[in-house]
């Protein structure tokens, strides 16, 4: 058998057999292993049954018994789960569904019919799919070492996420140093990506970054998405801490996307 690209592994959740089919060859064939279920209680089995967590899961509204959302908020009551992106595919786009969406965890809201490439690029963006371009392995590297040094001294550290909202105009680069002279000397801005940004607070709970983030804002060009994750109330160890931020600045654009949506049909 061919070794698979990479190794995450995605539940998808739809009681339509021939969208189950499209979709598990769509991703299968990008390397990513896919199982599916019918029903909400057929996929509680699998997540409960599955030693290795799901890093995706691809759920349907309109399932038999149990609804979509029902079976998100049953998901995220499971620790393990909380952080785990969720995805909606439905047919249903109306702005009451997206809101109830986004509100019982998920983080993003995709449309059938759909078409196979669309599909794919929002599993890589909801899903750590390590491209040349990312570097978010680097990223955990700094902050597992920073971990470290705050469970030695018993204190914060906070991450901040923020992803600039369409393309950056000025290099990332040289945004990352012009935000560099404006913190600590113990503090880190680190290049994620082409539009993203992480700064890593040492010795700093969630207000402290807070105060950051209010005097960086007006100093990035063009509108950009913040959000704070900090050790240990939001997580354990670098991976937790990623996630959380991650799902929470989706969380964030989604928000803005649904309010932007609901001015224009007013």
């Amino acid at each position: 058998m061919e070794e698979r690209k990479n190794s995450k592994s995605i539940l998808i959740i739809d009681d339509s057999v021939l969208i189950r089919f499209m979709a598990k060859n769509i991703l299968e064939a990008e390397g990513y292993d896919v199982e599916t279920a019918a029903t909400a209680e057929e996929a509680i089995l699998k997540v409960k049954n599955k030693e290795k967590l799901f890093d995706l899961i691809i759920v349907d509204i309109n399932l038999p018994n149990q609804n979509g959302f029902e079976f998100i908020q049953k998901l995220k009551s499971q620790a393990e789960y909380k952080n785990i992106p969720v995805m909606i595919l439905s047919a249903d786009a109306t702005p009451l569904s997206i809101r109830e969406a986004v509100e019982v965890g998920a983080v993003e809201y995709f449309i059938k019919p759909f078409k196979a490439a669309e599909l794919v690029k929002r599993v890589v963006k909801l899903i750590e799919y390590v491209k040349e371009e990312d570097h978010y392995p680097e990223l955990k590297e700094l902050l597992k070492k920073e971990i470290n040094r705050a469970k030695r001294g018993n204190e914060n550290l906070s991450l901040v996420l923020t992803q600039c909202n369409g393309k950056v105009k000025i290099e990332i680069s040289k945004i990352a140093e012009q935000l560099k002279n404006k913190l600590r000397d113990i503090d880190t801005v680190f290049e994620v990506d082409k539009n993203t940004l992480a700064l890593i607070l040492p010795v700093t709970g969630a207000d402290g970054a807070a105060v950051v983030i209010k005097k960086l804002k007006d100093k990035l060009p063009g509108k950009w998405y913040f959000h704070i994750s900090t050790y240990p109330d939001n997580g354990k160890n670098e991976e937790e801490l990623i996630n959380f931020a991650k799902e929470n600045l989706m969380k964030e654009e989604s928000n803005s996307k649904q309010e932007t949506a609901e001015t224009k049909e007013i």
